[in-house]
Order: structure tokens, then sequence, then C-alpha cells
């Protein structure tokens, strides 16, 4: 650049700085694992950033797959969180099936609706009038499923006789999870013909997954959504490995769905034993009209919904009034203060609700939130669906001392969110600064231990301002006095011990009511 030919006095040179401030917690992202089919264009591995619309979404891994409608499920829900996508391509598996006898011919007319996988997303309506037969109410149910294209199965008749239809809904994927999908008959048949249901089972031979986070290991996801019936001891390992890291923030909550019996859900809870892996349940149901999970969809969707509105709620200014019960002003809009807003009544709006008076009751949720397993389900009038108390599997630590620390989702989150930000924080301020057992010099970047202690002090007065922390003079007190900052010039180092007051959750209220008549007199 040129230098002025005339004369200039004073000299004055101002140097554009940063505004400086401090800074937030990484944007929340979200992982999913699923399969594919090779109608979509991408291939077996790390997809990102997934579509924001079930066109793209379907094209990517094909309409009728198990990646695909997992994607549908997180988007239908959230589209503002950035998600990637581990695919898998089916190993030399079976696909499960289900199906359904048609016999006899109607004397009465009537409507039925057939369920498929989702009480919501594949439901067809079957008109029946008097004289239809096994093979024209067969017609009917086969000329709804040709037109889903986007099912994760085809149907198909597979069996004729000269009393009997019967048709069979094949998995678009192999592989075990299928298995626990929905099948189910809603309405009354009419008198004259019946049809019979076989749940879905026989899927067999899951992905290989050993290597399956390989792609991912230097990238971060607070949300991870994984089948319910791949093994959960690879995805143990490799989240729980990411807690605390050195020099960064890994940490994640992986979410699935268990569609089993109440004992093996309580032993699958047990044996995990992590503050990283929430498994979400309710009673399964086995009847003559109603083969699958307490609630009518299939058990990774139901994951999927909760782990995508969890991740809505962490996203800055964007509107959660559908998914939050509380009326506050603040609380209408997501952002970290959702870490300490309780999971319990949280809404799933997306959710169809299950068959009235079934489910879990009172005290075998509460055995089951003993255990590390939490609950969704109705609300008390049937016309909802609303998370219970949401827990990890933490139960103990290493040396098998029981340990609440991380028990609540929401200590978890809260516990991470004020990690992350001292964490940011830290980083970004002393980005470049001297050490010194003395006194900070003006105008010089320099760290003492004095400085150190004054802007963990602010960072806490921010969480406070967040609902994070706790707002009051004798918490600050108790931070500022427990806090240990320890200047050590010959290793470069500060060391520091934060002992952070967070909010709790208002989830019981316990007392006595007595009555009276009131003022009396002789």
């Amino acid at each position: 650049m040129a230098t002025s030919a005339f004369i200039s006095k004073p000299d004055v040179t101002l140097n554009m700085l940063a505004r400086g401030g401090e800074t937030g917690v990484e944007d929340h992202r979200i992982l999913m694992v699923g399969q594919l089919t090779t109608a979509g264009t991408a291939s077996a591995g790390l997809f990102q950033d997934v579509p924001r619309n079930n066109a793209d979404i379907n094209a990517a891994f094909g309409p009728r797959s198990h990646a695909a409608m997992i994607a549908r499920a997180v988007r239908k829900v959230n589209k503002y969180t950035e998600m990637d996508a581990l695919l898998l391509a089916d190993a030399t598996g079976t696909a499960a099936t289900a199906s359904g006898i048609l016999l006899g011919t109607a004397t009465a007319a009537g409507t039925i609706y057939l369920d498929v996988v989702s009480s919501t997303d594949h439901s067809y309506k079957v008109d029946i009038e008097v004289g239809d037969d096994e093979a024209a109410v067969m017609v009917k149910i086969l000329a709804k499923t040709s037109v889903d294209t986007s099912a994760p199965f085809t149907g198909a008749k597979s069996t004729v006789t000269n009393t009997d239809d019967t048709i069979t809904f094949t998995a678009a994927n192999d592989g075990t999870f299928a298995n626990k999908w929905l099948i189910r008959l809603r309405g009354t048949m009419p008198a004259g013909i019946t049809f019979t249901l076989t749940g879905w089972a026989s899927g067999a031979t899951d992905p290989t997954i050993t290597s399956v986070f390989d792609p991912v290991a230097n990238i971060r996801y607070q949300t991870i959504i994984w089948p319910g019936t791949y093994t959960t001891s690879i995805l143990q390992t490799w989240i729980d490995a990411r807690k605390n890291v050195d020099n960064d923030i890994k940490d994640g909550v992986a979410f699935y769905w268990t569609d089993d019996t109440f004992s093996n859900v309580k032993t699958e809870a047990l044996a995990r034993n992590t503050s990283e892996i929430v498994i979400l349940h309710n009673e399964t149901q086995s009847t003559a009209t109603y083969k699958g999970p307490h609630i009518p969809e299939a058990p990774d969707v139901i994951a999927a919904q909760f782990a995508a509105t969890r991740a809505k709620r962490f996203e800055a200014s964007v509107s959660i009034t559908d998914i939050v019960t509380s009326i506050e002003p603040l609380d209408q809009f997501g952002g970290i203060h959702t870490a300490a807003l309780p999971y319990f009544n949280t809404l799933l709006p997306y959710l169809e609700q299950p068959v009235r008076g079934t489910g879990l009751t009172q005290a075998e949720q509460a055995e089951l939130r003993g255990a590390g397993v939490s609950v969704i389900g109705a609300n008390e009038l049937n016309n909802g669906i609303l998370a219970g108390t949401v827990v990890t599997t933490y139960q103990n630590d290493g040396a098998g001392n029981d340990d609440d620390s991380w028990q609540f989702l929401n200590w978890r989150d809260t516990h991470s969110i004020v990690r992350e930000y001292f964490h940011a924080n830290i980083k970004a301020h002393f980005a470049q600064y001297r050490m010194s057992t003395g006194e900070a010099v003006p105008g010089y970047a320099i760290a003492t231990e004095g400085l150190v202690r004054a802007y963990a002090v602010k960072l806490y007065t921010q969480l406070a301002a967040k609902a994070i922390t706790v707002d009051s003079r004798d918490a600050l007190k108790s931070f500022r006095e427990d806090m240990i900052v320890t200047a050590v010039p010959s290793l470069r180092k500060f060391d520091c011990y934060f002992d952070v007051p967070v909010l709790s959750q208002a989830e019981k209220f316990l007392g006595s009511v007595r009555f009276n008549f009131g003022i009396t007199t002789s």
C-alpha cells in the first residue's frame, strides 16, 4: 500500500480488534445409524448433512429403507439441527415378515384400519361391503399398500386356497430391527369374515458394526440415534471413551428403544451403567389385533423422535412451544437453559396414542426408572404422548458404589453444558496469555490466579442468568470458596477445580392436608 506524501501529525494508528466477549457452546449435532437400500444414491459409510425434506431423504437412502424411515422421523420433529448418518448395507441376512390370513365372506358392511409398522404413517383404511370374500378384501388391502411407496416394507398375496387368502409383509431391509415392528387391526371385522394376524418375526443377521464409528472419530455429536436391536456394547465402548478427552469436548448421549420383556429390559439397562446412554421403553403388546410396541410406531422411530425433540430444545431462539408444557416466556424458545428444564412432560406430538388402559403401571415405571430405563407413554386422558422421568443407565461408580451423579438426563446435560461453557470460554479468553504469580500489568495479556478466578466467577454468573447455575449470593459465595486455581509456571499450567451449584428439577411435592370447619361459635 502506498504511503501518504503529505505531512500528517499526530501519528494515529488504530488496529481493528475482535469484539471479544464470551462464546457459546458448540452447535448441536445428531448422528443416526441405519440401513440403506440400493434404491437410493447414497453409499454405505458416513453421509453428512442429512436433508431436511422427505423427497431428498428418500432419493439418498432409498424410500423404503430403514435409514430413510429414521431420517424422516427426525425431520418431522426437527428441521433445524444438523444431522449426519452412518449408513450400513444389509448383510447377507433375512428380512422379517408379518402376515394376515383372511377367511370367509362378509355378511355385513364395515370399515377396518390395518396399521403396518406405524399407526401414523402406514395406516390403511379398508371399506368392506356385504358379499366381499377374502379375495376381494385382499385386493382392497393391496391397492392401499401398493401406493405407499415410502413404506419400509412391501406387501403381497402369498397363499391362496379354496378357503382363505394370506397377505405377507416383508421388510425392505434384512436384519433383526423389524422383528419388533407393529401390525395392528383397528375397527371390527364385519360378520362372516375374519382376519388373523401374525406378528413380525424371522428377521436375521444385522450388518457388521465393529468399525461403524471410525468415520466420525473427530466429529462431536451431542445426540446419537441407535437401532434398538443392534449390539449395544460397541456403542457404549465408543461413547464412553468420548466423555472425558484431553483438550476437547466430545461427549454425547445415545438413545434407543428396547422392545422386550420387563425383566430383559431391566437386565439390559443394568448391564450398561453409563451416563451416556438412555434406554426408552413401555410395555410390549401382543393380542389378536395388536402385536408390537406399546406406542403404535416402529421402535427406532420412537427413539428418533425423542432424540430429535431433545436436540430441538437446545436450538437457540427456535420456538419449542409445541414440545414443552412450561408456559414461562423464556422457556418457549430453545437454548442451553433447557438442559435444566425437566424432560418429564416433554411432548411428542407426532406419535399416536396407545390402546387405552395398556402400558406399564406406576409401580412398574418406578422400578424401571430405578434400573435406568426411561418410560414414554400417554397422558392421563390418552390424547397425547409425553416423556416420563428421563434417566440415564448410570447406577454406580467403577468400584461398585451406588452413585446418582448422572442418574437423571437433566443432571447429566446440565453438567455437560457447564463443563463445555467453561472449557470453550477459558480456551478462547486465554488464547495467548503470559503467566505470572504476581500482578497483571495493565495493557498486557498476563494470566494470574486472581484473574482466572475472577473469570470463572464471571462465567458462573452468566450461566446463572441462563437458568443453569444457582442464582444466589450463598451459591456464588460457595463457588468462590470451593474453587481452586493454582499457577505452576514451571509447567506452564494452571491447576483448576470448579465445584458448581446447578439447578435441579421439581418432580415431587410431598406433604399432608388437613381439614377443619372454619370459625365456629359456641
